[in-house]
């Protein structure tokens, strides 16, 4: 997998930061089972009501106003493990019904889905320009020549922390900057000792996305270039050690890092800081009383791999077709005129929601260069 620098790290957008906020959805509401019927609505399936959903709402808005005739659409928020799930049941059983029209999916799945479900999603680069979209991102989701999604966001990832927490424990803005791993749990050691807080959340003993945003920032992955397991890699010797020591000082909330309780937790204000991608600023930013609370800097950095960055990637998602979709041309036409043409319509989901958009000519616009410019003027 190739590398993905964060270009977008320290957004300005992102300065001052409220709280998390909502839960990733573990069930459909009640009486929303999806697609499947036909009829004028489409049915969508996403997580994280302060990030896709809504993204995929405000997408919905414009497509109503810009096409005669547009369906109407029903965003149903549902955990990805839930989407999975249910996809990978629907598609073994052969029943269709409830099926949605468009689901989202973390890239992290795309070839799994795609070489193991093959036929069950519209290839879609006859429709769609995907050179205008980031060549790795292309790259993650095609398969057999084909591409067959939308993609949607980048996952550029940095460090959330609470300016207090740290504050307490002796820290200064400058003794947050550029730090190691072995640094980072340091800190995280005297901010608990000093606040009783945790200092992170994540599965204990698993702790997968720790692993992914430290390969990642040294353009390694589980794999290497001709697909064999790269088991000589010097990221993961690293980082198991700092994740036993997380583990072992009891420094990481034991609870799954995208469950409603580490949400929750980090609502309310029990954890100190939080290693995620720009997507995670909407939840941040969505508990109004913890507004100017928190900060925004890089990851922390290796410090026995060559070409280590304090730069790298979390997740991102795509948006997928379901290719027995009585709605199939609808929900092209609608991922069409808004994810692959509608540039005002990127520049609102970065200002609002924290969104990088991975489709290139919406990087030229208003939003992006005011970012940027924040961003180059530290």
């Amino acid at each position: 997998m190739k590398k993905v620098l964060s270009w977008m790290l320290g957004l300005g957008i992102v300065g001052d930061l409220a709280g998390c906020g909502g839960t990733d959805g573990t069930q459909p509401p009640e009486g929303s089972e999806g697609g499947g019927a036909g009829g004028d609505t489409l049915t969508v399936w996403a997580w994280d009501a302060n990030f896709n959903v809504p993204i995929m709402e405000k997408a919905g808005q414009y497509y109503t106003e810009q096409v005669d005739g547009a369906p109407n659409m029903e965003v149903v928020e549902m955990a990805n493990e839930d989407v999975m799930q249910r996809l990978i049941s629907g598609f073994t059983s052969g029943v269709s019904e409830g099926l949605p029209d468009i689901v989202l999916m973390d890239d992290y799945d795309a070839q799994r889905m795609l070489t193991g479900y093959e036929g069950k999603f519209s290839e879609l680069s006859e429709h769609i320009d995907m050179s205008q979209f980031a060549d790795y991102k292309v790259d993650l989701v095609s398969h057999n020549d084909g591409v067959y999604v939308v993609p949607f966001d980048s996952g550029s990832a940095g460090l959330y922390y609470r300016t207090d927490y740290l504050e307490q424990a002796g820290y200064t803005q400058e003794d947050r900057q550029d730090l190691t791993w072995s640094e980072f749990v340091e800190i995280g050691k005297d901010v608990k000792e000093a606040t009783g807080k945790w200092f992170l959340v994540f599965i204990p003993g698993r702790g997968t996305h720790y692993m992914q945003m430290a390969m990642q920032s040294a353009g390694l992955w589980y794999f290497d270039e001709k697909g064999n397991t790269n088991f000589d890699n010097p990221a993961i010797r690293e980082m198991a050690p700092i994740l036993k020591e997380i583990y072992e000082n009891q420094l990481a909330m034991p609870v799954d890092y995208f469950s409603p309780e580490a949400v929750g937790a980090v609502t309310s204000g029990d954890v100190a800081a939080v290693n995620s991608a720009i997507w995670y600023s909407a939840t941040i930013r969505s508990a109004e009383d913890q507004s100017g609370l928190w900060a925004y800097t890089n990851v922390p950095q290796l410090e026995t791999v060559d070409n280590a960055t304090p730069y790298t990637n979390l997740g991102g998602a795509s948006w997928y077709v379901w290719e027995d979709s009585p709605n199939k041309e609808a929900a092209i036409e609608l991922l069409e005129t808004q994810f692959a043409e509608n540039e005002e319509f990127y520049q609102e989901i970065l200002v609002e929601n924290g969104a990088v958009g991975t489709y290139i000519p919406a990087q030229g616009g208003e939003a992006f260069r005011s970012v940027m410019q924040q961003y180059m003027d530290g």
